[in-house]
Protein backbone atom coordinates (compact mmCIF):
# COMPACT_ATOMS: atom_id res chain seq x y z
CA UNK A 1 0.00 0.00 0.00
CA UNK A 2 2.98 2.43 0.90
CA UNK A 3 4.55 2.03 -2.51
CA UNK A 4 1.30 2.46 -4.15
CA UNK A 5 0.56 5.63 -2.40
CA UNK A 6 4.70 6.80 -3.32
CA UNK A 7 4.02 5.44 -6.67
CA UNK A 8 1.09 7.73 -7.28
CA UNK A 9 2.56 10.84 -5.49
CA UNK A 10 5.67 10.90 -7.85
CA UNK A 11 3.59 10.33 -11.07
CA UNK A 12 0.96 13.24 -9.65
CA UNK A 13 4.76 15.45 -8.78
CA UNK A 14 5.76 14.42 -12.51
CA UNK A 15 2.16 15.52 -13.95
CA UNK A 16 2.01 19.17 -12.42
CA UNK A 17 6.11 19.51 -12.62
CA UNK A 18 6.40 19.02 -16.23
CA UNK A 19 2.36 20.90 -16.68
CA UNK A 20 3.78 23.97 -14.76
CA UNK A 21 7.01 24.16 -16.74
CA UNK A 22 5.72 23.77 -20.00
CA UNK A 23 3.02 26.58 -19.24
CA UNK A 24 5.51 28.90 -18.59
CA UNK A 25 7.00 29.17 -22.27
CA UNK A 26 3.18 29.36 -23.21
CA UNK A 27 -0.04 31.54 -23.57
CA UNK A 28 -1.22 31.01 -20.31
CA UNK A 29 -4.87 32.38 -19.12
CA UNK A 30 -5.36 31.38 -15.09
CA UNK A 31 -8.34 29.39 -13.52
CA UNK A 32 -11.19 31.64 -12.13
CA UNK A 33 -10.33 33.08 -8.87
CA UNK A 34 -13.50 33.76 -7.78
CA UNK A 35 -13.34 31.03 -4.44
CA UNK A 36 -11.04 33.30 -3.16
CA UNK A 37 -13.61 35.72 -2.30
CA UNK A 38 -16.18 32.87 -0.87
CA UNK A 39 -16.26 30.55 1.95
CA UNK A 40 -15.74 26.85 1.20
CA UNK A 41 -19.87 26.42 2.16
CA UNK A 42 -20.88 29.19 -0.50
CA UNK A 43 -18.57 27.42 -2.90
CA UNK A 44 -20.10 24.30 -2.45
CA UNK A 45 -23.88 25.46 -2.75
CA UNK A 46 -22.84 27.41 -6.19
CA UNK A 47 -21.31 24.32 -7.29
CA UNK A 48 -24.41 22.14 -6.79
CA UNK A 49 -26.70 24.63 -7.96
CA UNK A 50 -24.64 24.90 -10.97
CA UNK A 51 -24.22 20.78 -10.96
CA UNK A 52 -28.15 20.78 -10.66
CA UNK A 53 -29.59 22.42 -13.69
CA UNK A 54 -31.71 22.04 -16.50
CA UNK A 55 -29.28 21.79 -19.27
CA UNK A 56 -26.68 19.75 -17.02
CA UNK A 57 -29.63 17.11 -16.25
CA UNK A 58 -30.72 16.62 -19.77
CA UNK A 59 -27.10 15.42 -21.16
CA UNK A 60 -26.54 13.09 -18.09
CA UNK A 61 -30.17 12.01 -19.59
CA UNK A 62 -29.06 11.57 -22.49
CA UNK A 63 -25.72 9.91 -21.54
CA UNK A 64 -27.24 7.36 -19.07
CA UNK A 65 -30.30 6.46 -21.75
CA UNK A 66 -27.08 5.75 -24.37
CA UNK A 67 -25.29 4.06 -21.42
CA UNK A 68 -28.68 1.65 -20.91
CA UNK A 69 -29.28 0.68 -24.31
CA UNK A 70 -25.45 -0.23 -24.12
CA UNK A 71 -25.46 -2.22 -20.61
CA UNK A 72 -28.61 -3.72 -21.08
CA UNK A 73 -28.12 -5.42 -24.74
CA UNK A 74 -25.54 -7.68 -26.05
CA UNK A 75 -23.04 -4.90 -26.72
CA UNK A 76 -21.35 -4.36 -23.31
CA UNK A 77 -20.47 -8.13 -23.29
CA UNK A 78 -19.66 -7.56 -26.87
CA UNK A 79 -16.98 -5.10 -26.39
CA UNK A 80 -15.70 -6.77 -23.55
CA UNK A 81 -14.92 -10.05 -25.07
CA UNK A 82 -13.57 -8.57 -28.16
CA UNK A 83 -11.23 -6.47 -25.88
CA UNK A 84 -10.21 -9.46 -23.79
CA UNK A 85 -9.74 -11.68 -26.73
CA UNK A 86 -7.72 -9.52 -28.94
CA UNK A 87 -6.25 -6.03 -27.39
CA UNK A 88 -5.32 -7.26 -24.01
CA UNK A 89 -1.86 -8.05 -23.32
CA UNK A 90 1.10 -7.96 -20.80
CA UNK A 91 1.98 -4.50 -21.80
CA UNK A 92 -1.30 -2.94 -21.89
CA UNK A 93 -2.02 -4.49 -17.96
CA UNK A 94 1.77 -3.10 -17.30
CA UNK A 95 0.18 0.61 -18.37
CA UNK A 96 -2.97 -0.20 -16.78
CA UNK A 97 -1.23 -0.59 -13.20
CA UNK A 98 -0.36 2.91 -13.72
CA UNK A 99 -3.26 4.82 -14.41
CA UNK A 100 -5.75 2.36 -12.15
CA UNK A 101 -4.06 4.44 -9.30
CA UNK A 102 -5.45 7.46 -10.30
CA UNK A 103 -8.93 6.40 -9.72
CA UNK A 104 -8.12 5.20 -6.37
CA UNK A 105 -10.09 7.64 -3.91
CA UNK A 106 -8.09 6.60 -0.74
CA UNK A 107 -5.45 8.58 -2.73
CA UNK A 108 -6.82 10.98 -5.04
CA UNK A 109 -9.43 13.11 -2.34
CA UNK A 110 -6.66 13.13 0.45
CA UNK A 111 -3.74 14.36 -2.15
CA UNK A 112 -6.56 16.75 -3.55
CA UNK A 113 -7.37 18.83 -0.17
CA UNK A 114 -3.60 18.73 0.48
CA UNK A 115 -3.14 20.41 -2.97
CA UNK A 116 -5.72 22.82 -1.92
CA UNK A 117 -4.29 23.94 1.33
CA UNK A 118 -1.22 25.11 -0.23
CA UNK A 119 -3.66 28.04 -1.61
CA UNK A 120 -3.34 29.28 2.57
CA UNK A 121 0.53 29.94 2.41
CA UNK A 122 0.73 30.93 -1.58
CA UNK A 123 -2.68 32.11 -2.60
CA UNK A 124 -4.00 31.23 -6.29
CA UNK A 125 -0.79 29.16 -6.43
CA UNK A 126 -1.40 26.45 -9.68
CA UNK A 127 -1.22 23.70 -7.25
CA UNK A 128 -3.83 25.36 -5.17
CA UNK A 129 -6.01 26.21 -7.66
CA UNK A 130 -5.87 22.41 -9.31
CA UNK A 131 -6.33 21.34 -5.51
CA UNK A 132 -9.34 23.39 -5.10
CA UNK A 133 -11.37 22.64 -7.94
CA UNK A 134 -10.47 18.68 -7.72
CA UNK A 135 -11.80 18.73 -4.19
CA UNK A 136 -14.87 20.79 -5.55
CA UNK A 137 -15.84 18.55 -8.12
CA UNK A 138 -15.33 15.78 -6.01
CA UNK A 139 -17.84 17.07 -3.65
CA UNK A 140 -20.15 17.74 -6.22
CA UNK A 141 -20.08 14.60 -7.70
CA UNK A 142 -19.27 11.57 -5.21
CA UNK A 143 -22.70 11.79 -4.07
CA UNK A 144 -24.62 11.53 -7.53
CA UNK A 145 -21.90 8.45 -8.18
CA UNK A 146 -23.05 6.91 -4.84
CA UNK A 147 -26.66 7.18 -6.01
CA UNK A 148 -25.91 6.10 -9.35
CA UNK A 149 -24.17 3.30 -8.42
CA UNK A 150 -26.79 1.97 -6.61
CA UNK A 151 -29.67 2.82 -9.47
CA UNK A 152 -28.24 1.33 -11.99
CA UNK A 153 -27.45 -1.72 -10.48
CA UNK A 154 -25.38 -3.41 -12.84
CA UNK A 155 -22.41 -6.07 -11.72
CA UNK A 156 -18.77 -6.33 -12.97
CA UNK A 157 -17.89 -8.64 -15.57
CA UNK A 158 -18.95 -12.37 -14.78
CA UNK A 159 -19.53 -11.26 -11.10
CA UNK A 160 -23.30 -12.27 -11.51
CA UNK A 161 -25.62 -13.79 -13.74
CA UNK A 162 -26.70 -11.05 -14.99
CA UNK A 163 -23.72 -8.90 -15.40
CA UNK A 164 -23.75 -5.47 -17.44
CA UNK A 165 -27.82 -5.63 -16.72
CA UNK A 166 -29.38 -2.80 -15.23
CA UNK A 167 -31.06 -4.47 -11.92
CA UNK A 168 -31.78 -1.52 -9.40
CA UNK A 169 -30.30 -2.26 -5.77
CA UNK A 170 -29.29 -5.65 -6.59
CA UNK A 171 -25.20 -4.22 -7.49
CA UNK A 172 -23.41 -1.34 -7.25
CA UNK A 173 -20.91 -1.19 -10.11
CA UNK A 174 -22.68 0.11 -13.14
CA UNK A 175 -20.81 3.41 -12.80
CA UNK A 176 -17.14 3.00 -12.38
CA UNK A 177 -16.29 4.95 -9.40
CA UNK A 178 -12.18 4.37 -10.48
CA UNK A 179 -12.90 6.15 -13.44
CA UNK A 180 -14.58 8.82 -11.85
CA UNK A 181 -11.96 9.82 -9.83
CA UNK A 182 -9.64 9.21 -11.89
CA UNK A 183 -10.57 11.62 -14.33
CA UNK A 184 -11.34 14.40 -12.32
CA UNK A 185 -7.90 15.44 -11.77
CA UNK A 186 -6.97 16.07 -15.86
CA UNK A 187 -10.26 17.74 -16.44
CA UNK A 188 -9.88 19.95 -14.02
CA UNK A 189 -6.02 20.68 -15.59
CA UNK A 190 -8.14 20.66 -19.19
CA UNK A 191 -9.97 23.26 -17.47
CA UNK A 192 -7.04 25.36 -16.09
CA UNK A 193 -5.89 25.65 -19.28
CA UNK A 194 -8.28 25.80 -21.97
CA UNK A 195 -6.79 28.57 -24.02
CA UNK A 196 -3.62 26.23 -24.34
CA UNK A 197 -4.60 24.05 -26.72
CA UNK A 198 -1.24 21.43 -26.21
CA UNK A 199 -2.15 21.38 -22.26
CA UNK A 200 -5.76 20.85 -22.59
CA UNK A 201 -6.09 18.49 -24.93
CA UNK A 202 -3.35 16.09 -23.54
CA UNK A 203 -5.18 16.85 -20.05
CA UNK A 204 -8.46 15.33 -22.28
CA UNK A 205 -6.67 12.41 -23.32
CA UNK A 206 -4.99 11.30 -20.39
CA UNK A 207 -8.54 11.87 -18.54
CA UNK A 208 -9.84 8.17 -20.52
CA UNK A 209 -6.62 6.46 -18.97
CA UNK A 210 -8.24 5.29 -15.67
CA UNK A 211 -11.70 4.28 -17.74
CA UNK A 212 -9.59 2.28 -20.02
CA UNK A 213 -7.88 0.95 -17.28
CA UNK A 214 -11.07 -0.64 -15.31
CA UNK A 215 -11.90 -2.02 -19.05
CA UNK A 216 -8.41 -3.44 -19.52
CA UNK A 217 -8.42 -5.58 -16.49
CA UNK A 218 -11.73 -6.86 -17.00
CA UNK A 219 -12.69 -4.73 -13.80
CA UNK A 220 -15.89 -3.33 -15.62
CA UNK A 221 -17.63 -3.53 -18.78
CA UNK A 222 -17.29 -0.35 -21.29
CA UNK A 223 -20.40 1.53 -20.62
CA UNK A 224 -19.67 1.56 -16.83
CA UNK A 225 -16.22 2.95 -17.21
CA UNK A 226 -17.63 5.54 -19.65
CA UNK A 227 -20.12 6.76 -17.48
CA UNK A 228 -17.81 7.31 -14.74
CA UNK A 229 -15.61 9.26 -16.60
CA UNK A 230 -19.14 11.35 -18.22
CA UNK A 231 -20.00 12.09 -14.26
CA UNK A 232 -16.33 13.42 -13.64
CA UNK A 233 -17.02 15.50 -16.74
CA UNK A 234 -19.97 17.17 -15.87
CA UNK A 235 -18.64 17.60 -11.99
CA UNK A 236 -15.91 19.29 -12.92
CA UNK A 237 -17.56 21.41 -15.61
CA UNK A 238 -20.60 22.63 -13.52
CA UNK A 239 -17.48 24.16 -10.77
CA UNK A 240 -15.80 25.74 -13.23
CA UNK A 241 -18.96 27.19 -15.72
CA UNK A 242 -20.26 27.89 -11.41
CA UNK A 243 -17.22 30.22 -11.32
CA UNK A 244 -17.03 31.48 -14.32
CA UNK A 245 -20.45 32.72 -14.47
CA UNK A 246 -20.14 34.34 -11.58
CA UNK A 247 -16.92 35.55 -12.15
CA UNK A 248 -17.59 39.43 -13.27
CA UNK A 249 -14.55 41.16 -13.29
CA UNK A 250 -11.07 39.04 -14.26
CA UNK A 251 -7.36 40.23 -14.79
CA UNK A 252 -4.93 37.49 -15.97
CA UNK A 253 -1.33 37.97 -17.15
CA UNK A 254 -0.68 37.42 -21.26
CA UNK A 255 2.72 35.60 -21.91
CA UNK A 256 4.34 34.07 -24.86
CA UNK A 257 7.25 34.28 -27.98
CA UNK A 258 6.25 37.58 -28.85
CA UNK A 259 3.48 39.11 -26.76
CA UNK A 260 3.21 40.58 -23.17
CA UNK A 261 0.50 42.20 -21.42
CA UNK A 262 -2.52 42.26 -19.04
CA UNK A 263 -6.18 40.58 -20.18
CA UNK A 264 -9.07 42.17 -18.32
CA UNK A 265 -11.96 40.83 -18.74
CA UNK A 266 -15.72 42.16 -17.90
CA UNK A 267 -19.55 40.33 -17.87
CA UNK A 268 -22.72 41.94 -17.35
Amino acid sequence: MKKNMIKTCLMLATLFGSTLIYADKQVYQEAPKAYNTLTIQDAVVRDYKSFYTEDRAFSMGVAFGLGAIVANSSADQSIRDWYQNNQRSSNTDKFSKVFKNFGEGKYMLPLALLAGSVNYFKPSSDIGVWGVYATRSYIVGLPALVIVQRLTGASRPNERSYNSKWNSFKDANGVSGHSFVGAVPFLTLANMYEDNPYIKYSAYAASFLTAWSRINDDAHYFSQAALGWFLAYESVNSVFDGDRKNSKFSVSPILGKDRYGISVQMKW
